[in-house]
């Protein structure tokens, strides 16, 4: 059972996360053989504030 846990700072629409799951979705059944239907999918989405690169925050 594929388990992705996609993390990123900001947001994203219905729309963008919809499309994300669809593509995943058809990576692993393409490439790994995986049904979608084996596909678990976690989107963290992280405020710029508590996300930083060196010492620099992206918010």
């Amino acid at each position: 059972m594929p388990y992705i846990n996609l993390k990123l700072v900001g947001t994203l629409t219905k729309a963008q996360k919809q499309e994300i799951a669809k593509q995943f979705s058809k990576t692993l059944e393409d490439v790994a053989h995986k049904p979608k239907e084996y596909l678990y999918l976690v989107i963290d989405e992280i405020p710029g504030s508590n996300w930083a690169h060196g010492d620099k925050f992206f918010g």
